[in-house]
């Protein structure tokens, strides 16, 4: 009876598990943990196989591969493939195309493609201004090339090592680092070809979140701060009462009382005055009223800084304003700024930043950063308007404005990541050799079977922290501890299913449909379902689950499970029709300003293709 119990509660966890990574409501490493604690607590599984899973060898050999491929990425080699790009890309957009996935799949066949996506955005959007396109003729194939590059190797993605390392807990023998190789190539091929000729007339012409926004003429103005002098006849007046130039074509953002701003403040204030307002110009149709501010109603007092933005033109004549000083000398207050121009950009909000989650007023861009948010880019709608309360999310996309100096240094925290500028790090000439050798020596000795490729990139990883590629602080933080800890969860409810005999029972059920299709028909399926899956769960998740099944079903029907296992290995990495699949679809999504229409107007032949090609470069390599 108990283990009828654990057998049927073990497939409400796993069901429950896959709703909730498609409802999106909560990380999905959280979902799996959660998961993973409802069968502990009905006894499906035990703390001796919750322990046993952290002895899976893919989690670290995953995390150290994070390392390495940030010393690629801090010695400026990424950078340095970026520039070649641009050189190579030549004035043709087949060419453009057709040298970006070239470039893009050699990269990230050996590191992990994210960040190379994450690198190269900016440099795709300068190569499409170069060649007078729209960036979003650019960046989706960017996403999918990086995603074509990790099926090339077995260090090319996390799935891949996550499933070698599966198949051999299930006795099957160890992946060598290029035997995927030359079947992904295959689909490189298929995919470029694709992108560069079809796929190109699918690509739609979107305006990036920025453009969308802002009007080109904001990019001219300048902005600077003014101070309240001590006897300013301007004190006690509100910026209502106040005309500081003759055409009033500036603009104040912010109103600063010791070092408190106003401009994301007072929202009630804001609406109660509208409402009390509003009878009155309703009966007054033929008189357009300004736009209301809080600020405007503040009155003004001695000290108080004002950030105004403005043509150049226009802040000479604020200058010559009786009661208001640019100079710090004359107002004998705190240090005020002199005018500087002001730019807009794009950023992309990192994954696992510290500011996921809070909200755009607590973060204080001001102050800290001396920039302003103007508007949020998420998920195929602009949020713009009064933003001060918006709960950021991962991969939203902030339309930045601000001195170029200030926005460079945002950019340096890392915590978001500039998506419509280069960015400018040089080669590192003394640490980019060791970085380079270091990946090639992984890949040599794991290829002539030295040494597993496990011990090869701790090994590895720690090569590049002590030659100074990499910060150990910095190397810390680009492990993504959610990948791996979601990693973690699902192999703890895989578990489950084999201790409970779930996973028997799927075996055995499919078993019975699938024996008489023949083995080409039932490696269709298994790659097709896979594929589907990872359109809208996590991929890893997907491989989890998968790879067990398939070489449970590929040994009760007598059948080498190799070709399967491979099948699995490249359906979890076909995301092409959904941007929510694989995390460098999530971000070119924003980056592009892409609709989700889009994705699959030109994902689906993709998907279609890769299958296809699939199909026939498997039974090439591996017998059934």
């Amino acid at each position: 009876m108990l283990e009828n119990f654990n057998l049927i509660f073990t497939f409400l966890v796993l069901t429950g598990v896959f709703i909730a990574f498609m409802r999106e409501k909560i990380g999905p490493h959280i979902i799996a943990l959660t998961g993973v604690c409802a069968l502990l607590v009905s006894g499906a599984l035990s703390t001796d196989d919750l322990l046993g899973v952290f002895s899976n060898s893919a989690p670290i050999t995953i995390a150290c591969m994070f390392v390495i491929s940030a010393a690629l990425d801090r010695t400026g080699v990424v950078d340095a493939m970026g520039r070649f790009l641009l050189r190579l890309s030549g004035k043709s957009d087949i060419q453009g195309i057709a040298a970006l996935m070239a470039i893009v799949v050699l990269v990230s066949a050996f590191m992990n493609n994210t960040p190379v996506v994450i690198i190269l955005t900016p440099v795709v959007i300068t190569l499409a201004q170069k060649l007078k396109h729209y960036p979003s003729k650019y960046l989706i194939p960017l996403s999918y090339a990086a995603i074509m590059g990790g099926t090339c190797t077995l260090i090319g993605t996390s799935t891949n090592i996550l499933v070698d390392g599966l198949a051999q807990k299930y006795g099957q023998p160890a992946f060598t680092m290029f035997e995927i190789t030359l079947p992904g190539l295959f689909l490189v091929a298929a995919g470029t070809l694709y992108m560069s000729f079809a796929g190109r007339f699918l690509l739609p012409e979107r305006m990036p979140p920025r453009d969308e926004i802002d009007d080109p003429s904001l990019r001219k103005r300048f902005v600077a701060e003014a101070v309240i002098t001590m006897h300013s006849p301007l004190i006690g007046k509100t910026l209502n009462e106040v005309q500081f130039t003759e055409r009033e074509g500036y603009e104040i953002i912010d109103l600063i009382r010791k070092e408190r701003g106003n401009r994301l403040g007072m929202n009630e204030a804001l609406s109660a005055l509208m409402s009390s307002l509003r009878p009155a110009l309703d009966q007054q149709e033929h008189i357009k009223p300004r736009p209301l501010s809080p600020l405007r109603d503040i009155p003004l007092e001695a000290g108080d800084r004002l950030v105004f933005k403005a043509e150049r033109g226009e802040l000479i004549e604020l200058k010559q304003h009786i009661g208001v000083a640019f100079d710090p000398e004359a107002a004998h207050f705190s240090e005020s700024l002199p005018p500087r121009p002001v730019i807009v950009v794009e950023g992309v909000l990192a994954p696992g930043s510290d500011m996921t989650g809070k909200r755009i007023r607590d973060l204080r861009f001001r102050r800290r950063y001396g920039c302003f948010v103007m508007g949020v880019h998420r998920k195929d709608r602009n949020i713009t308007g009064n933003i001060g309360n918006t709960v950021l999310r991962e991969n939203d996309t902030l339309i930045l404005e601000g001195p170029e100096d200030e926005l460079t240094k945002l950019f340096e925290t890392e915590q978001i990541l500039n998506a419509s500028q280069m960015r400018q790090r040089e080669l590192d000439t003394h640490r980019a050799p060791i970085a380079i050798a270091t990946i090639f020596v992984v890949v040599a000795l794991s290829t002539l079977n030295i040494m597993p490729i496990a011990g090869l990139s701790f090994i590895g990883a720690i090569t590049v922290i002590l030659t100074g590629c990499v910060t150990a602080e910095r190397a810390y933080r680009t492990i993504d501890w959610r990948i791996l800890l979601l990693i973690f969860g699902m192999l703890g409810i895989g578990t489950a299913m084999e201790n409970t005999g779930a996973m028997e029972l799927v075996v055995s059920a499919t078993v019975g449909f699938a024996e008489p299709l023949g083995p080409l028909a039932i490696l269709a399926i298994v790659y097709f379902l896979t594929s589907l899956l990872t359109e809208v769960v996590t991929n890893n998740a997907v491989a989890i689950v998968m790879t067990p099944i398939v070489i449970g079903l590929a040994t009760t029907l007598g059948l080498d499970a190799r070709p399967f296992v491979v099948a699995v290995m490249f359906g979890a990495s076909a995301s092409f029709a959904t941007p929510i699949g694989y995390q460098t679809n999530t971000f070119v999504y924003a980056a592009g300003g892409y609709k989700f229409k889009d994705f699959l107007k030109i994902g689906i032949p993709m998907n279609l293709i890769m299958w296809l090609v699939t199909m026939l470069v498997i039974p090439m390599f591996w017998d059934f």
